[in-house]
């Protein structure tokens, strides 16, 4: 342990949070934002009395690291700690820390893995989250944090990071005129870290300095080589939306599970031409109001044929039955979609490429913002050039929906339902109303 002489960036950070109730801390890597923010955490629990501070990290190892940060912070800290006379008392565990002074308040350090509902029943002074970019569900962990410091007298967001593209962070960081103050710490705010230091780290990680090294906030939200959909450009494949002409054919494809229900509407032109309209991405939905948000969104729409991935058509552990029978029984027919990811994905990287026009195969309307977020930001898999990553999660339920619509290659034409998809709802319905 060393004494925490700040460099000059870091105090102009410390300055800023101070000043503000809402901040957004984009880094480099290894600058000392961490211990930065846990200090100014330990400052206010020691100058306000029954405080509370909740931080909330990606993994629970990595909360207990903050947790045991703090522990090591108030033990070289001998003229506040230690039982000298007037000093603080403690109470450690693994995620906690709390002190006071003989006969005060107790002011409290709560630390959490990343989870739906983490801190909901807390009430905070200060809220932080750590590597923010990176913890799973990270608009329901914020959903669900905001509250216990969102008091009209009080109460601190602090969240920082290093940029993971398509992430909840990087939505907030690019919102302009939010509520959040952006900070930004590039690599040379360590002044040790000089031209050659760079060179050398360059030559190490190639393109991927830009994301952990980064000098401007442009640079930290590069998309790398590594992205997998580099033929995917928000320019070409973002159009201006219009009115679906009524004789066009309608699609939709799904992506379901608890933790997300990714739905997808497509439209199809006489030239095959996909036009990808409308979306729902909303998390923790059962069956039955999975198919209800599906019915609203559609609003009695004339749709062609709906498409849903394999694993739906299996029986559930559940109630034995196929969960698309669930979903006929709510008013929601589907139909399997195709099971080879690298065919499906192949298929939606031709879609994106230029049709003989020199226009893409699939536009996307700008309100398909997950989509279209999520499309320019999924890495490739490291062990199979040919298949996406499914790291981070988040990042594949609406690629996962493009790709089951795609794959099925959807066709252009009268809206009408042809022969083979009528008697497939004939059957549908023979089975609710009969059963087996």
């Amino acid at each position: 342990m060393i004494p925490f002489r700040l460099w000059r960036a870091q105090e102009r950070a410390l300055a800023l949070l101070e000043k503000n109730r809402f901040c957004i801390v984009l880094k480099a890597r290894q600058l000392g934002m961490s211990w930065l923010v846990l200090c100014y955490a330990l400052h206010g629990m020691l100058t306000r009395p029954g405080s509370t501070v909740v931080a909330v990290s990606r993994t629970e190892t990595e909360a207990k690291e903050l947790v045991r940060r703090l522990r090591a912070m108030t033990r070289c800290m001998p003229e506040f700690f230690g039982g000298v006379p007037g000093g603080f008392h403690t109470q450690e565990s693994v995620l906690r820390v709390s002190l006071a002074r003989e006969g005060g308040a107790w002011s409290t350090f709560q630390a959490f893995a990343s989870a739906p509902g983490a801190a909901r029943s807390f009430s905070a002074d200060l809220l932080l989250f750590d590597e923010w970019a990176y913890q799973q569900q990270a608009e329901e962990l914020w959903l669900s944090g905001l509250p216990t410091v969102n008091r009209p007298q009080g109460g601190q967001v602090v969240g920082i990071s290093t940029m993971q593209p398509g992430s909840f962070f990087e939505r907030l960081w690019q919102e302009e005129g939010g509520p959040f103050t952006r900070i930004f710490l590039p690599w040379s705010a360590d002044p040790r870290r000089d031209s050659a230091w760079y060179a050398r780290t360059k030559a190490l990680l190639g393109e991927n300095i830009f994301r952990e090294y980064p000098a401007s906030p442009e640079e930290a939200m590069r998309r790398p080589q590594g992205a997998f959909f580099r033929e995917f450009d928000r320019h070409r494949h973002v159009c201006e939306p219009f009115e679906i002409p009524a004789a066009w054919r309608r699609y939709f494809a799904m992506d379901y599970g608890l933790d997300m229900l990714a739905g997808l509407w497509a439209a199809v032109d006489g030239e095959g031409r996909v036009y990808v309209y409308r979306e729902v991405y909303r998390p923790d939905l059962p069956i039955a109001q999975a198919a209800r948000a599906i019915l609203q969104a559609e609003a009695g729409e004339d749709v062609y044929v709906r498409y849903a991935p394999p694993d739906l058509f299996g029986r559930s552990q559940e109630s034995g039955r196929p969960r698309t029978e669930l979903f006929a029984q709510a008013g929601i027919v589907l139909e399997k979609a195709g099971s080879d990811r690298q065919a499906g994905w192949a298929g939606v990287q031709d879609y994106l490429r230029e049709a003989a026009d020199g226009r893409p195969r699939l536009l996307i309307f700008p309100g398909c913002e997950n989509l279209i977020r999520t499309l320019g930001s999924i890495p490739r898999d490291k062990r199979r050039p040919d298949d996406c990553a499914t790291e981070p999660h988040e990042l594949t339920h609406a690629p996962d929906a493009l790709r089951y619509l795609l794959s099925m290659r959807p066709r252009g034409g009268e809206k009408r339902t042809d022969a083979r998809t009528q008697r497939y709802y004939e059957q549908v319905d023979d089975l609710l109303q009969y059963g087996r």
